[in-house]
């Protein structure tokens, strides 16, 4: 069973894993708009790596809630996932540690990633998962990214000049509840890389919804 298979699936194999513990200058025009990303299914980092446009900061965003997903299926896979697209940031200074220590991971999602009751949370903010099927994405899989220009304007305003440091932000929304999360990118001086550099991207997408979760949809989960 593949990987994006097993996020759909009633086999969890990450219990037992984690066991009991406004255009900036600088910024494509194409990117400040509310966007679709669509998503290849990959199944490992190589082929991650191979998959995203990491000089497009819409599709590092929509790549990193799949590596966040990704976590529900093999956690190690999904951190090395995440830490390929995330970068820890000095936060008044002009580095940045490529990766950080953990890629965003908070170790309070070793328990969502222990229950099913939590563990499709990550699903819902994909084009088409609904309680109708189930939290189960349409294909092919997407991303649905929405333009945050207050944000964005607000952090260019604090570091571009200073440090160096172009930014932007999306935000997803949840198809369970509703719940919004904003995704956080920067580039730095000298490259055309983006990265994630918000951490609590990754423990807002495991933000208890299971009030969106009726019995009937609650029986299709993992089916």
């Amino acid at each position: 069973m593949g990987l994006f298979d097993q996020m759909m699936s009633s086999v969890n194999n990450i219990a037992s894993a984690v066991g009991g513990a406004g255009g900036a200058a600088g910024l494509d025009a194409s990117w400040t708009a509310n966007r679709r990303v669509e998503i290849k299914p990959v199944e490992s980092l190589e082929e991650l790596k191979a998959a995203v446009n990491v000089s497009d900061p819409g599709q590092v965003a929509a790549y990193y809630v799949y590596a966040v997903m990704a976590l529900t299926a093999d956690k190690d896979t999904g951190i090395g996932m995440m830490k390929y697209l995330f970068a820890d940031l000095e936060p008044f200074g002009r580095g940045f540690t490529e990766g950080g220590t953990n890629g965003g991971w908070d170790n309070y999602m070793n328990d969502r990633l222990k229950d099913d009751d939590y563990r499709w949370l990550p699903r819902a903010y994909f084009d088409g998962s609904v309680a109708d099927n189930g939290f189960h994405p349409a294909q092919p899989l997407a991303v649905n990214l929405n333009y945050n220009q207050p944000n964005t304007d607000a952090l260019n305003q604090q570091s571009l000049q200073q440090l160096g440091r172009l930014n932007i932000v999306y935000w997803v929304k949840s198809n369970a509840a509703g719940n919004q999360v904003n995704i956080e990118l920067s580039k730095f001086d000298g490259s055309d890389r983006w990265y994630v550099t918000k951490g609590s991207v990754a423990s807002a997408l495991f933000y208890d919804q299971r009030a969106g979760l009726t019995a009937a949809a609650k029986a299709k989960l993992y089916t």
